[in-house]
């Protein structure tokens, strides 16, 4: 490792030391990070040991690292400024200015950044045995909330043509839906299968694999465009997202069937507070509507509730929830002591005030670190290391156990 990085995570440590933190450093460390050093910011001792031989990702945009760009999808982060701070300042495919939740968790573990399934090239398909990312932006739990997601972008776009049209009329691959996802990594399991001696070697590095699933985001918002435009009187939300629930656990199922047992799930964040929900008022205000953020909390306590039923009900199994919408809660209530000091603003400059995604080559703010998101969507890189950082060392954010504990289990 470069002196330079070393040198940065030590002043880092020093400086916090000073402002009386006691070390408790939010700082994004430099992409480049070994997992020595990244686990000494982290005051997890550098002579932990991870028996973790691959991380696979589910999940929506909070964690797509380039599989839209393979899609015929309008929800894509492939022009700058997404990627400014990722390896040589270009855009990947992950809508952020860095590093997403999910590389954060690969780099302390040991592994490399598990890349986008539909990048890969038929041999890659065949040996990669450290994990692969299917998350895809726009995508959720229900089928059809892919294709509601991008008909709901273009209803705000004034300059919507044909193209558009025959896109969302004719085409169901705007994204990979979980349904998708969870058929695509049955493809890489049997692919694998011949690089193991035997079905119980192939069980045993699955059993160890960390299986990360980021998702839900898109089906509340859907059911809340829905809900409110349509049959909000017939269907309450707590209805709607229960079907979310139902849906998510047979698709759990039939990763457990396929050899998955570590699972770290994600709640979703505080929706109601997002730039784009703010933006999206009229007029615009810097309070949060307190509505969607219900709505996020009626299904992030179904989900609770289903993870514990899991975990009883599927032999060898364990499952922890990733509290998001704490940690967002947490960062609202005090910026300053997690280094924001804008918790409002996206720090790119994004179309139809505020309300759409970053504009394509438009240079973003200086201080992205400070910013809790990057575009009126998603989180900044330092964001998402906060949740990384709190989800790997505290059991009250990922529950019942910390990431550590269930990494070291």
């Amino acid at each position: 490792m470069r002196s330079w990085t070393r040198s940065f995570l030590m002043f880092s440590i020093f400086l916090d030391l000073l402002s009386g933190s006691h070390g408790d450093v939010f700082r994004v460390p430099p992409l480049d990070v070994t997992q020595k050093d990244l686990l000494q910011l982290l005051e997890l001792g550098d002579d932990i040991k991870f028996d973790v031989p691959a991380l696979y990702v589910f999940g929506d945009s909070t964690v797509d690292s380039g599989n839209n760009n393979f899609l015929p999808s309008i929800s894509k982060a492939n022009f700058p400024p997404f990627g400014i701070d990722f390896a040589d300042g270009k855009p990947t495919g992950r809508f952020s200015n860095g590093r997403t939740e999910a590389d954060f968790i690969a780099q302390v573990v040991g592994l490399p950044f598990p890349p986008p399934c539909l990048g890969l090239s038929k041999e890659e398909h065949k040996t990669l045995r450290t994990g692969v990312n299917y998350g895809s932006s726009a995508c959720g739990i229900l089928p059809d909330t892919g294709k509601f997601f991008v008909s709901n972008i273009i209803k705000h776009v004034h300059y919507m043509n044909k193209n558009y049209e025959v896109l969302i009329n004719n085409s169901c691959g705007t994204c990979l839906s979980f349904d998708n996802q969870i058929d695509l990594f049955e493809t890489t399991v049997k692919n694998l299968q011949p690089w193991f001696d035997g079905p119980e070697s192939m069980a045993n590095y699955l059993s160890k694999s960390l299986f990360f699933i980021s998702i839900g985001s898109a089906d509340v918002s859907m059911g809340y465009d829905i809900l409110d435009n349509i049959t909000k009187q017939k269907t309450p939300f707590p209805n709607f997202a229960q079907a979310i629930s139902q849906k998510f656990s047979s698709k759990i199922q039939k990763l457990y069937d396929l050899g998955a047992r570590k699972y770290l799930v994600n709640n979703i964040g505080m929706m109601g507070c997002s730039p784009v929900t703010l933006n999206s008022k009229i007029p615009m205000t810097a309070t949060c509507d307190d509505e969607i953020n219900k709505h996020a909390q009626i299904h992030n306590k179904l989900l609770s509730d289903l993870l514990q039923k899991l975990q009883s009900e599927l032999s060898g199994s364990k499952f922890i929830k990733a509290d998001v919408y704490k940690v967002f809660s947490d960062i609202f209530a005090s910026p300053n002591s997690y280094g924001m000091t804008d918790t409002r603003d996206a720090c790119c400059v994004a179309a139809e005030h505020g309300t759409r995604p970053c504009i394509r080559d438009l240079a973003p703010c200086n201080n992205r670190n400070e910013h809790v998101y990057f575009d009126p969507f998603h989180a900044s890189e330092s964001t998402n290391f906060i949740l990384a950082k709190r989800c790997l060392k505290e059991s009250s954010i990922c529950t019942p156990i910390s990431l550590v504990d269930l990494l070291r289990a």
